[in-house]
């Protein structure tokens, strides 16, 4: 009951939070805290429109970020990391529309092999059953993936697949490799994983970036409890102490610190309520 009360009280404050500033002067609330440069990257950057989605894509030179806009019923968000002739992908869609089309985008950027990291959705697993595209390493941790088979997760799956029906893909993958909290090296770039509640954050240092979940200034958040709000704010100021300046979720558009630091108002704001 208590998760339902705060998931409930994190709706109201999400939508508080949207509605204009002057109806809250009005009421004598608290101005909802902007900082303009949330969206304003350094990187060079530059949009592919495709058939369904869209692919924003950051050139750092040596390396190429092309964050996909699935334009699901989620709002999903995954990401292609390229270096030196190799490339990684950061999750996949879970909606069976998608996976065409982006398949044949990284096999337009002249891959024919790619290694995938699995960290908030270990699930449409259909979506490498595919002859075009070879997936040569699938990389998760063990919590990630039990998350879904028989955790929190599991009767969300039941649930979206009866209001999606076939579109929807919940098969869970079978990742080659578990992974452990710490630093890795793949197609040489390095990543630090985080274990974060029923995943794991990654960062990506040599292009100062990190991907979470549900980040998104003008986005929900799920908050699990007063312990998971602070440990959260935590977490996202050590990303801004570590210098971090560009922030990938699976659920927004990619963004800058200023992003990170209206999502820490937010949650302080909402411990306030609580």
């Amino acid at each position: 009951m208590k998760k339902i009360v705060l998931a409930l009280i994190c709706a109201v404050f999400i939508w508080s939070g949207l509605t204009s500033v002057s109806a809250q002067k009005s009421k004598k609330s608290k101005e909802m805290f902007r900082e303009e440069s949330m969206r304003k990257f350094t990187v060079s950057n530059t949009t592919v429109q495709l058939e369904k989605g869209t692919m924003w894509v950051y050139d750092y030179g040596e390396t190429k970020v092309h964050a996909y806009e699935t334009k699901d019923f989620f709002g999903t968000y995954v990401f292609i990391l390229e270096k030196n002739g190799e490339a990684v992908l950061l999750e996949t869609p879970p909606v069976k529309d998608n996976y065409e089309e982006l398949i044949d985008y990284i096999v337009g950027l002249g891959h024919a092999s790619i290694d995938l990291i699995l960290s908030y959705h270990p699930i449409g697993a259909e979506f490498i059953k595919t002859d075009k595209l070879k997936f040569t390493n699938i990389y998760s941790m063990q919590h990630a993936v039990d998350n879904y088979v028989s955790g929190p997760g599991a009767p969300s799956l039941i649930g979206l697949k009866e209001r999606f029906g076939e579109a929807m893909d919940v098969s869970i993958y079978e990742p080659t490799l578990m992974l452990e909290e710490g630093e890795i090296e793949i197609v040489g770039m390095k990543f630090i994983l985080k274990n974060i509640d029923f995943a794991f954050s990654v960062e990506i240092p040599e292009i100062n970036a990190v991907h979470l979940h549900m980040l998104g200034a003008d986005r929900h958040t799920m908050v699990f409890n007063y312990e998971f709000a602070d440990s959260l704010i935590n977490l996202l100021k050590g990303f801004q102490k570590a210098g971090y300046d560009m922030y990938f979720s699976s659920h927004a558009e990619p963004e800058t610190t200023g992003a990170v630091t209206q999502k820490i108002k937010y949650l302080e704001d909402l411990n306030e309520l609580l």
